[in-house]
């Protein structure tokens, strides 16, 4: 499969192709745009300079995927059990939207399932928020390229060790990553900001590995069963990393043993590969869409830019329908204005002193009515708010006292209970209901939650928590679903 990887910085594009048979090219350029924390900020500007990258050095366009230093994204780690493709898409979604700070629909999501113990999974769940990505398939479409997949650089890095607990360190010059692997899982992913061009290499290094430090020492306080013990390595890379003095720099600030990345056979050679690293991980990505996944497989979500890109052009379209229309009423406007111009220069003066005489009197009346006005709001918004806080002890106490309300409710969620889920208590409060409970699977969690937003008066129906039950009684799963009436 003939593919490109290309890592974009904010000093300098990478690129490595291979055309599917062992021949692989690799370069790279210094971007005359402007790239500021991952954003694109001139996409005609650098868009321009990688066609002329593609063109010169004969690249296949077909599939490109790229990654971005320094963009910014967001992640959690949660526990699910296995379950259906279908229902844990569902099952992860209705997570994130509780546990994570930006809603999905604000993000473009990428999720990466490993194995754990109790037939259950470990997911690794990445957010980037919308507006860095547009830009760079805005770019990818100046340069006349097809957009293929995103690659997050931490995930990139992984791919090119078999160590399952290890510190990778990745040093650039305009931002630094670190990925901490525990038991096989990248528990902690960071980007550290260079402290500028000036800035002398052992700063920069002693930058990055106090910070690692740091992390280290936090992660182990959070993590006391599972702690990075001492003897995990630091893997070091990155273009930084080709400086020979960089080993000693971190080995003088860190009592953890220290050595060069060292991928395995499979990763493409003849390159230098710390200056190439991401782009050597990002082709060693699978290349899984949705609809792929089997329901034995290990759980994956990429960000496909191709379909992305897709939706933007359709909502573009639906713009450039709306600009034509305003565009005709324009032009209508512009002929009636026109025709108006025909009248007599003495007749327009006219008017135009009888309306600035009712403009000034309107002015005079309205500055009087909106001092009075402005007094009263000041009462009502007084009155307004005693009134709400009066009303909300009243629905509190309604809410007491005429338990029927309830009544019916209970009844409502005792229907929408699916075979095999037992619920053991609930609580009722102001305008929500939380129900507590346990399923012999996972996927009769999420058709419960389903059940729930299909009954009149719910407007939705979020899973808090999922776990493995402890005990022996009921079945073997506990969950958590809050009902919003």
């Amino acid at each position: 499969m003939k593919i490109t990887t290309l890592n974009i910085s904010s000093n300098v594009i990478k690129y490595i192709a291979t055309n599917g048979n062992g021949k692989v090219k690799h370069g790279s350029i210094s971007p005359d745009g402007l790239i500021n924390n991952g954003l694109i900020l001139q996409p005609d500007a650098i868009a321009s300079q990688i066609k002329s990258m593609f063109a010169s050095n004969a690249l296949p366009k077909d599939r490109v995927i790229c990654s971005v230093n320094g963009l910014p994204f967001t992640y959690r780690l949660f526990t699910l059990p296995k379950m259906e493709p279908s229902a844990f898409d569902e099952a992860i979604i209705r997570v994130i939207r509780k546990e994570m700070p930006i809603s999905p629909d604000d993000m473009y999501l990428l999720w990466q399932a490993y194995p754990k113990e109790n037939n259950e999974w470990q997911v690794l769940v990445a957010g980037i928020t919308r507006q860095p990505v547009d830009n760079l398939i805005k770019t990818l479409a100046a340069a006349g390229i097809k957009p293929y997949f995103l690659d997050l650089q931490h995930l990139s890095l992984v791919r090119l060790t078999a160590e399952s607990d290890a510190i990778i360190v990745e040093c650039e010059k305009d931002y630094s990553n670190i990925v901490m692997l525990v038991g096989g899982v990248p528990q902690v992913l960071h980007i550290i900001p260079s402290l500028g061009p000036q800035a002398a290499l052992q700063d920069e290094i002693r930058q990055v590995i106090g910070r690692l430090n740091k992390m280290v020492n936090f992660y182990n306080g959070n993590h006391p069963k599972n702690t990075i013990k001492d003897t995990v390595k630091i893997l070091l890379t990155g273009e930084l990393a080709s400086d020979d003095s960089v080993i000693g720099l971190v080995r003088q600030e860190t009592d953890y043993p220290v050595e060069l990345l060292s991928p395995d056979a499979k990763v493409v050679t003849g390159m230098p590969l710390h200056e190439f690293a991401v782009n050597a991980g990002s082709i060693l990505m699978k290349l899984v869409t949705e609809r792929e996944v089997g329901k034995d497989s290990a759980p994956q979500r990429n960000i496909n830019l191709g379909r992305i890109a897709r939706q933007l052009q359709n909502v573009n379209i639906k713009s450039v329908s709306n600009k034509a229309i305003i565009g005709i009423i324009v032009a209508f406007t512009g002929v009636v204005a026109l025709a108006y111009g025909i009248l007599s220069q003495n007749q327009v003066q006219d008017e135009v002193s009888q309306i600035q005489a009712q403009l000034a009197e309107a002015k005079a009346e309205y500055s009087t009515i909106k001092t009075a006005l402005d007094a009263s709001q000041v009462i009502q918004d007084n009155i307004s708010e005693i009134e709400a806080q009066i009303a909300l002890v009243n629905s509190e106490y309604l809410s007491i006292q005429e338990s029927t309300d309830y009544v019916s409710d209970i009844a409502a969620i005792t229907q929408s209970v699916p075979e095999g889920v037992v619920f053991t208590s609930l609580e009722i409060g102001i305008g929500k209901i939380t129900v507590f409970g346990r399923s012999s699977t996972a996927l009769s969690v999420v058709q419960f939650a389903r059940n729930l937003e299909l009954i009149g008066g719910y407007s939705k129906a979020e899973i808090n928590w999922i776990d493995r039950a402890s005990g022996s009684v009921g079945p073997a799963i506990s969950f958590t679903i809050v009902v919003d009436k």
